[in-house]
């Protein structure tokens, strides 16, 4: 079977075995959608398929979070950190997924890209005419949080980024359907439809793509729409990059969760869109737990994996006052040490 190069707009073909090539599924999705747990089921799945899951993880961010919690023994796993993946310097992609495939660690590979990445540029790596003979492109996967989608506070940027991220998608998962009434979700997938009609429709949490359908199935490559190669709002995305900006502040010491979880609430959800991370608290300080908040929806709990991350809180927005929030941070570390110390 020939394989195919995505350049500008069209198909090359391009003599390469498809059976001789890694099976790559692109894991895409806007920030907090739901990606990584997805990725998380993959993982546990995997076992049963017989075959060994790798992941190069991309992050919007200097740490790495959620490299951290699908982390275990024996993964085959690849960081791509500190910006977006469709514009990460010198090939950093193209370097990360060379070495997996020159390992040998694994059968399978799940490219997870940062909520910003605009897939056309990441599917331009991967169907390079370096990487054409070493990997395949299987499948595109987006999440979409379908609470989000069609807020009428999404920034116009924003939009066309989600838009771009179902155009490319083979298999559309609506996350957190279960948060919202049926009327809604329907609504989300008709908007869904209308921008891409072949794609296939998944709900979550309860339903699941399946992995070994994905691996098993048709190529994307094979049957990939070059006029996508074409649609309008790559400008539009690009400038999105450019807008957010990323705080990543290692946490010193325990924190009083009371006025943590005031300190999250209180977040601007336009100006920090995503908020993630592993914290200690006071009253429990061998304890580490993970936090996340999107738009300002935010939760807390136990990280049991061992050993324990270094406890880190990471900031994500658009116009994101970098020193303000690390002043606030700092407050909230050191405030009742520095008032101890003003009193005495």
């Amino acid at each position: 079977m020939a394989g195919t190069r995505l350049r500008r707009g069209r198909l090359v073909n391009t003599p390469v075995a498809t059976s001789e090539r890694l099976p790559v599924i692109l894991l895409t999705g806007f920030l907090g959608a739901g990606k990584t747990t997805l990725l998380l089921r993959w993982l546990s799945d995997a076992p049963a398929t017989g075959r060994r899951l790798g992941v190069v993880m991309n992050e919007f961010g200097a740490d790495s979070v959620d490299s951290q919690l699908i982390n275990r023994p024996g993964l085959a796993l690849e960081q791509v950190s500190g910006g977006c993946v469709c514009c990460a310097p010198d090939n950093e992609l193209g370097n990360a997924v060379t070495r997996m495939v020159k390992e040998g660690n694994c059968d399978d590979l799940v490219l997870e890209t940062s909520g910003l990445a605009d897939p056309d540029s990441v599917i331009d790596v991967l169907t390079d005419t370096d990487l054409l003979t070493q990997v395949r492109l299987q499948a595109v996967v987006t999440v979409l949080d379908a609470r989000w989608h069609g807020d009428p506070a999404m920034d116009p940027a924003e939009r066309i980024l989600a838009r771009r991220q179902i155009q490319f998608a083979h298999v559309v998962c609506l996350s957190k359907c279960d948060l919202i009434d049926e009327t809604r979700i329907l609504a989300v997938e008709a908007a869904v439809r209308e921008i891409n009609p072949s794609a296939r429709l998944i709900r979550l949490p309860h339903n699941l793509p399946d992995l070994a359908s994905l691996l098993n199935g048709v190529p994307a490559e094979a049957v990939f729409d070059p006029e996508l190669k074409d649609t309008a709002g790559s400008t539009a995305t690009q400038h999105l990059h450019t807008r957010y900006h990323s705080l990543s502040w290692r946490v010193p010491v325990p924190l009083d969760r009371s006025r943590f979880e005031a300190y999250l609430s209180g977040l601007n959800p336009r100006e920090v869109v995503r908020a993630k991370g592993f914290v200690r608290f006071s009253r429990q300080p061998d304890r580490l737990f993970v936090f996340q908040s999107v738009f300002g929806h935010a939760f807390i709990e136990e990280f049991p994996a061992r050993p324990h991350p270094d406890p880190v809180i990471v900031l994500i927005g658009p116009g994101l006052n970098v020193e303000e929030q690390r002043d606030r941070l700092r407050a909230l570390a050191f405030g009742s040490a520095m008032r101890n110390l003003a009193i005495r």
